[in-house]
């Protein structure tokens, strides 16, 4: 990977590790958000609808156990829907090429236009821009799986 595309694979996930901007600003952001661990549900729903009210963003919060997701709503045009369509053809197709040399990608975790991934077996790791042109740094993923060597 390059250094330039290593230092933003970093920063994306250190963002999503540390919400540097707090989970309402992390939720703008993605358009989702989901809770931290150990803290009161109920209270951070409030403190989402509530700043969300303020600005006059709709959004929907739902509560599942022991955690909780905040969904911005919105409306989406037929243009975002396809560009998220041919992201997420694209994403499942570098996985299977992924699988064809042992490696198992784990979930994405996007910030604006990149995305990130890891191999959930070894130490690949793969960073994607999309836009006008995709820039895919995935090199790592062409080598057989570190965690698979010498397994027949």
């Amino acid at each position: 990977m390059t250094p330039e595309n290593e230092e933003r694979f970093g920063r994306i996930l250190s963002d999503y590790m540390e919400r540097p901007g707090g989970d309402y600003t992390d939720g703008l952001r993605r358009g989702r958000v989901v809770s931290p661990a150990g803290v009161e549900i109920e209270a951070w729903r409030r403190e989402l609808r509530a700043q969300a009210r303020a600005d006059k963003i709709r959004v929907a919060t739902i509560r599942d156990g022991e955690r909780a997701m905040a969904l911005a709503r919105r409306e989406y045009t037929d243009a975002e829907v396809r560009g998220e369509l041919e992201r997420g053809e694209r994403l499942r197709r570098l996985a299977t090429q992924a699988r064809e040399h042992g490696h198992e990608l784990g979930p994405w975790l996007r910030q604006d236009d990149e995305s990130i991934t890891v191999c959930t077996r070894c130490t690949a790791h793969v960073y994607v821009r999309t836009g006008a042109e995709w820039v895919v740094d995935q090199a790592s993923l062409w080598a057989p799986c570190e965690q698979l060597d010498g397994i027949e």
